[in-house]
Formats: structure tokens, sequence, C-alpha cells
């Protein structure tokens, strides 16, 4: 039964991880953690999860296919042993990649995965667009995802960078079932108003947060994998996405549009945030300036090769027509 470490996996998109590959009898998984915290509560949650996410039986979750073990991020050597000790043979990193401090603890990891004698495989904290150096003008923070895959490139590890787009998820919530932070990019549904970035016809590949699992699931199961790997789960633009969320709420919303210039100069309107949003002021207009700019420069609309979705065409994806129909139709 092959082992998988999911680092990062009590946030978003680790969790859903997590709660995906726990409903694959053929895996066991291990969620790499500063701290160990497991007890019989935490292994039937994720039972749980795990039946209502997929069709058919499901084996036990036992304590031999899901635990936590515990890992300190500045000691390379440590790591490397616990690795072996439990026999990793790929890891999945969902590190938040927020500071220098969590970027290190991923490449530290990279080095632990390449000394232990079980690890071959490493899927590194992506999940969005496709990073390059000609984008660091925009957000100097890409730094943390190149020095990622530069150094998976150099190392004997088999790597591949999970590339979704944006996660739809966050014009469905709360009305949808997510593990992600909620937050308010370009269009408040529930607010019926709208703070949308230059003239709202941008392309946007987006990709349901659970479904962007069911693909990187499919992907453990390939010998040989690319240095990216797309998915996308509905092409659209915000002006669509707005008249699609008029028409199921049955109202006419409130839309403000910031030019180019005012995006590249960061004076931005920020839409209505949900409750549960956990930013400063400051913060969530840092993050709304930051998200359009790369919105406006067409980060977002990704490449149509290496896309999953023809090689695994029996995952039908969620398109955002569906998913707003689901979540917003009166």
């Amino acid at each position: 039964m092959p082992v998988i470490a999911v680092a990062g996996g009590t946030g978003g998109v680790g969790k859903t991880i997590v709660e995906r590959l726990v409903s694959e009898p053929k895996h066991q998984v291990i969620v790499l953690s500063r701290q160990v915290r497991q007890d019989r509560f935490e292994r039937a949650k994720y039972l749980q999860i795990a039946k209502k996410n997929v069709q058919g039986s499901i084996q036990g979750l036992s304590s031999s296919r899901f635990q936590r073990v515990q890992i300190d991020y500045n000691d390379i050597p440590s790591m490397a042993r616990v690795l072996e000790d439990v026999h990793v043979d790929t890891i999945v990193s969902a590190i938040g990649l927020v500071s220098d401090e969590t970027s290190q603890a991923q490449l530290n990891l990279i080095e632990a995965a390449e000394k232990s004698r079980t690890t071959k495989r490493f899927i590194p904290s992506e999940f969005s667009f496709i990073q390059t150096e000609e984008l660091l003008h925009i957000d100097p923070s890409i730094k943390y995802w190149l020095d990622a895959a530069n150094r998976l490139k150099s190392s004997s590890l088999q790597f591949t960078r999970v590339v979704p787009g944006f996660f739809m998820d966050y014009w469905g919530m709360p009305n949808i079932q997510s593990n992600l932070q909620p937050y308010s990019f370009g269009i408040n549904i529930a607010k019926h108003s709208a703070a949308i970035p230059g003239n709202g016809d941008d392309v946007i590949c987006t990709t349901y947060s659970y479904d962007m699992a069911n693909y990187l699931v499919k992907l453990l199961d390939l010998d040989e994998w690319p240095e990216f790997s797309v998915i996308v789960g509905d092409e659209v633009t915000y002006n669509q996405i707005l008249k699609m969320a008029e028409e199921f709420t049955g109202t006419k919303f409130e839309v403000t549009y910031d030019s180019v210039d005012q995006v590249n100069a960061g004076n931005v309107t920020i839409p209505p945030n949900p409750p549960g949003t956990k930013y400063s002021e400051e913060e969530m207009r840092e993050v709304t300036a930051l998200v359009s700019r790369l919105t406006v420069n067409g980060v977002f609309e990704l490449p149509k090769e290496n896309r999953l979705n023809e090689l695994f065409p029996d995952i039908h994806p969620i398109t955002m027509k569906e998913l707003l129909e689901r979540s917003w139709k009166k």
C-alpha cells in the first residue's frame, strides 16, 4: 500500500487533499505536522467525510491507514529518518508559502525527501497559476515557488507542479463544501456587489478544490509526471460570473470596474467580504490589489498543454455555471 505524506494537511488545500486521499482504500495517508494531535474522533471525522464524497463501500479508516507524524522542519536529517521509518513514497506539500520561514520549511522537506531511501516523488505547494520569473515584478513572493521548483529540478526526485488556476470555491461560499478561508474576489454574491478589475473580460481558468484533489489522486497512479499538471474546471470571465450570479439570484448587482491603471497603482475597490474573513482592512487591500494585477496580466488563462482533463476523461469537474446554480439559484 503506497504511503502518501501530506505536509500542511490541516490547512485549506491540504485538508481537502487529505479528505480525498482517505477515501481511497489503496492509500496509506500520513499528515506531517509540527505537533501531533491524533485521536479516534479525528479518524472518524475523515471517514465520515470520505463516505460523503465517494460512492460505494470504503474500508475502515484505521490508525494503520491514517495517522499524524510529528516532524521538525528545521532538522533535515531527523525528517529524512521519519520519512524512512514510515516508508513514505510520495510527499504532497500544501504548506502555505507566505514567508521566508514557510518557504525554507518546504525546501528543507525537499532536502529530507531526497535523503530518504524510501521517498521517490514530491508534489510542491503550488495550486494556482504557472509561476515564472517574468511575473516577479507583479508578485515578488513567486520567488518561493520558483525556489522549490528549481531545487526539485536539481534533485533525484520525480515531481510535478499542480496548477488548477483560481479556485471557484470562493464564488460558492458559504453554500458549498469547502475548506478554503472565506474571501471575496471580485464579486460577493451574497451581498450582490462586485468590484471587477479591468474591463471584466480577462479569461480566468477555475477549478473546484475537490475536483483538483480528484485529479491529484489520479496523478499518483501515473508512472511518469509532466513538469506542470494543469487542471481546468471551467474558463470564464468576471463579466460572465456576474451575469450568471445576477440570473441565479434574481438580483441586479452594484458593480464597480477598476481600470488597469487603477489596478497597477494599487487603487482598487474592495468588495464586501464574508463573515469569517481574517484579514485586516490593509491586508484585504493588498490581497485584492495583488490578485487584480495578476488577473489583468492574464496569468489565470492557463495553457492548453499538459491538461489532466484529457488524460482523465472519467473525471467530470463542475463548471462555474453548475456551481453557481447549486449555490445561489432561488
